[in-house]
């Protein structure tokens, strides 16, 4: 086995007055092999470690040493007893930096080293750092990373990666596999992860750009973006805004004080927050929506949807399939919904605009008004209220048996209705057309009209 070690002693910087510091730096250089098979494993503190790869078998070891003090004989103590080991064994190289422990009194004692290593781009990788950056560049093969008071970059890798760090950011630009990153007190960037991510963090802004298999997003306090994910999408997260695009699978969101944004979901959406708006488009798939004092927004879903919110709104359109769409202090809108539609609301008005039946409206203290969609063959229509007036809106040729009750208003039909039995201002029961389809509608305190 043939070993280098150079070790070069640099001049010190001399004070020139007595408050000045005194600075002691030094250089060291060693190089190992590394036999295919064996890992590397790096522990250091105080400094930056930057890891950068090769071809070759063999592992390069740089490190820049600096202290300062206020007196000359305490720098000089403190570098002089700072080491760099290097071991070798039948499973890799451990290269670890020994800090001296101070004992007696030292004046105004600082420290610093950074290390700089070359190494098989094919090696395992386990690296502890405490207290500066650590950067890994165009590695193919797993890495375990973890690092505190300092940022992570990670750049070109091949393999199953595992990063961590607190009190600093993770940047990950480019890896061919999985990937574990866990940040606390830091942002995270990550993009181009061909596999699985999983990502937890706090007190954080998390961004994430081209997952090519499945993502998990745990956050807290922090906003998240995403932007294309090929494989099942799962983010949680409170106070603050989630928005995903370009998910080409299901996309679920659990957020809590904050706002969810979604657009572009082949699958299905499920998305859940409070006290933030909620807003999508083009969901593929059907969309479920559970929000608590929050506005809800929503257009071009291909399947069905269900939205339910408290003290804001619902206002939805261009929906293939049927829409559930529940509130409570909430005003309903929905516009071309292409299945069954059921709306249930109070203290607000519920307005559905071309849209297919059957229709079931329950609303208490506000409005309703119902415009269908031409069909060839009538569905149902059920509409309630209190306290607000209900208008009908029929298509041309459609058949009804209705019945009409209200107390405290009036009833008016435009299309010629039939009547069996008496009719009264306050109720009605007859045949619009030929009837067949049940037209119910049930006010208090509104009036009630029926137009063409």
């Amino acid at each position: 086995m043939r070993t280098r070690i150079s070790v070069i002693l640099l001049a010190c910087s001399v004070a020139c007055s007595a408050n000045a510091r005194e600075e002691v730096s030094r250089n060291f250089q060693k190089t190992v092999p590394l036999g295919p098979g064996r890992s590397l494993r790096v522990h250091h503190s105080m400094g930056s470690v930057s890891v950068h790869t090769q071809t070759k078998r063999e592992v390069e070891i740089r490190a820049s040493i600096k202290c300062s003090s206020g007196r000359p004989q305490d720098a000089h103590t403190i570098c002089d007893g700072i080491k760099i080991s290097v071991d070798e064994s039948g499973s890799g190289v451990a290269v670890r930096t020994e800090i001296p422990e101070i004992h007696g009194s030292f004046h105004n004692l600082s420290w610093s080293v950074d290390l700089d290593i070359v190494m098989p781009d094919t090696a395992p990788l386990e690296l502890r750092n405490q207290f500066g950056p650590v950067s890994v560049t165009d590695l193919h093969a797993p890495a375990d990373i973890v690092n505190s008071n300092g940022k992570v970059s990670f750049t070109g890798g091949r393999g199953k990666q595992r990063i961590e760090t607190s009190f600093g950011d993770i940047d990950l630009a480019g890896n061919d596999g999985d990937v574990i990153l866990v940040d606390s007190n830091g942002r995270v960037t990550a993009g181009d992860v061909t596999g699985d991510l999983d990502l937890r963090d706090n007190f954080g802004e998390i961004k994430v750009s081209n997952v090519g298999k499945r993502l998990e997003i745990r956050s807290g306090n922090g906003n998240v973006t995403v932007a294309g994910v090929a494989g099942v999408a799962t983010i949680s997260d409170s106070f603050g805004k989630v928005t995903v695009r370009d998910a080409r699978s299901d996309v679920s969101v659990q957020n809590q004080n904050g706002e969810v944004e979604t657009a572009g979901i082949a699958g299905t959406a499920d998305l859940r927050t409070s006290f933030g708006a909620v807003r999508f488009s083009r969901i593929g798939k059907g969309a479920t929506i559970h929000a608590e004092n929050s506005q809800v927004t929503g257009d071009t879903v291909d399947g069905t949807l269900t939205a339910e919110t408290t003290f804001g709104g619902i206002d939805v359109r261009a929906i293939k399939g049927g829409a559930r769409l529940t509130g409570q202090n909430a005003a309903i809108h929905a516009l071309d919904i292409g299945g069954e539609v059921f709306a249930k609301t109070s203290f607000a008005g519920v307005t559905l605009e071309d849209v297919a039946q059957p229709v079931t409206v329950e609303n208490q203290n506000g409005s309703v008004t119902v415009r269908t969609k031409a069909s060839a063959k009538c569905q149902p229509i059920t509409l309630n209220t209190t306290f607000g007036p209900i208008r009908v809106s029929l298509p041309q040729g459609a058949g009804y048996d209705v019945t009409a009750k209200t107390s405290f208003g009036h009833i008016s039909s435009e299309a010629p209705m039939t009547v069996s039995g008496q009719m009264g201002d306050q109720s009605i029961s007859g045949k619009i057309g030929g009837g067949g389809c049940s037209l119910r509608l049930v006010d208090q305190n509104g009036n009630i009209e029926i137009v063409k």
